[in-house]
């Protein structure tokens, strides 16, 4: 089961760990996570780490802890640069695992925005529909596809949607990491089993159509993760 704990889960996890308060239900987590590790295959979760979590963690005094948590969860796997998996994505043509894990990341590769880094800055027009249409063709213009292509990609689908939703949403003061975690979520949200995350982005996946488990970083959402991992109710899909 492939799990992917985004850098809030992780360096809640890591504080945890390193004795700072306020942070006992990561610690919940990590226990469960620790003994799903010794269940059914199907249960077993294989947590790695990528290149985003080295752009986030910047290597600040985390970095030890965390390079130990995902020593014990991840079974040597990291996921590939975003640029990387949505090649390997459009020249298979279809999902595999293989296309987004690898044993040869490390923890001095960060992740990059390019070529998509002015993304959230295009002015959008429409509706929804609209602006997915107009975002298909700006990720496609970036990534050397056609329209079409984009829209073939899961990435490209999860991307454009996420972004056209965003750009509607009115109450949603801009943030430096907005672009990261969208780029995050379109890269591993295809691959993965389960993914963890903030409450706005669990809630915007969900409303666009997301349908695998999401879990936000809030504490009820936390030991509900933690429970369904004790329990084994959560198993491992096909990608």
């Amino acid at each position: 089961m492939l799990v992917y704990l985004d850098q809030n889960y992780a360096s809640r996890i890591a504080k945890h760990l390193l004795g700072q308060g306020s942070h006992e239900p990561f610690g919940t987590l990590h226990r469960a996570l620790l003994a799903a590790r010794d269940g059914p295959r199907a249960t077993r979760p294989r947590v790695p780490p990528s290149p985003f979590h080295v752009l986030e963690t910047r290597g600040g005094y985390l970095l030890p802890t965390l390079q130990a948590l995902f020593g014990e969860l991840s079974d040597g796997r990291w996921v590939r640069p975003w640029q990387e998996v949505v090649a390997r994505q459009a020249r298979r043509g279809g999902l595999d695992r293989r296309d987004l894990l690898t044993t040869r990341g490390d923890w001095s590769l960060a992740a990059t925005t390019e070529p998509l880094q002015d993304l959230l800055e295009q002015p959008l027009q429409g509706g929804f529909f609209q602006r997915c249409q107009r975002l298909r063709e700006l990720v496609g213009d970036r990534l050397g596809l056609e329209a079409e292509g984009v829209r073939a990609l899961p990435f490209g689908q999860l991307l454009v949607r996420l972004t056209a939703f965003r750009s509607l949403d009115r109450e949603r003061d801009a943030r430096p990491s907005d672009l990261v975690d969208l780029l995050m979520a379109s890269t591993v949200g295809p691959y993965v089993d389960v993914l963890a995350t903030d409450r706005y982005l669990r809630e915007t996946l969900q409303r666009v159509g997301y349908r695998r488990p999401v879990f936000s970083g809030r504490r009820p959402e936390v030991l509900r993760f933690a429970r369904a991992l004790d329990q084994g109710a959560l198993r491992r899909a096909r990608a």
